[in-house]
C-alpha cells in the first residue's frame, strides 16, 4: 500500500540582522527572489547574535502573498497567492520592524 509524503514548499531564508537592543540593523538579502512555478515561500528569521527578537514584517496594501503581514511569531509566507502572475520586473516592497526601527527591502516573485 502506498503512503502519501507530504511535500514542504523550498524556503528562501531572509535574515533580519538584530543588535543586542533588538533594534533591526539590516536585512540580508534586501531583495528576496522567490519562484512561483517552484512553489517557493519566504522564510524570515532574527539573525544569530539574537535568535529571541522579536519583528514585524509588513507589506502594506501590496503583497504576493495571501497575508500581509507576518512576524517572528509567523515567519513563514507560504505560497505566491494564484492570481499574483510571475514577474521579474515587480517589486514588492516591505517594512520591517523591530526595537522601534525599521528598514524597507522588498522582493520579486519569478518564474
Amino acid at each position: 500500500m502506498a503512503t502519501t509524503v507530504p511535500v514542504l514548499s523550498p524556503r528562501k531564508v531572509v535574515t533580519i540582522h538584530v543588535d543586542q537592543k533588538g533594534e533591526v540593523q539590516r536585512v540580508d538579502p534586501d531583495r528576496f527572489v522567490i519562484s512561483k512555478g517552484n512553489q517557493e515561500e519566504v522564510l524570515w528569521q532574527a539573525s544569530t547574535n539574537n535568535p529571541e527578537a522579536y519583528f514585524t514584517v509588513d507589506f502594506g496594501q501590496e503583497s504576493p502573498f495571501e497575508y500581509t503581514q507576518f512576524s517572528s511569531d509567523q515567519p513563514v509566507s507560504g505560497l505566491v497567492r494564484r492570481e499574483v502572475l510571475a514577474d521579474p520586473g515587480k517589486y514588492y516592497k516591505y517594512t520591517v520592524r523591530s526595537g522601534g526601527k525599521s528598514l524597507d527591502p522588498g522582493g520579486v516573485v519569478d518564474r
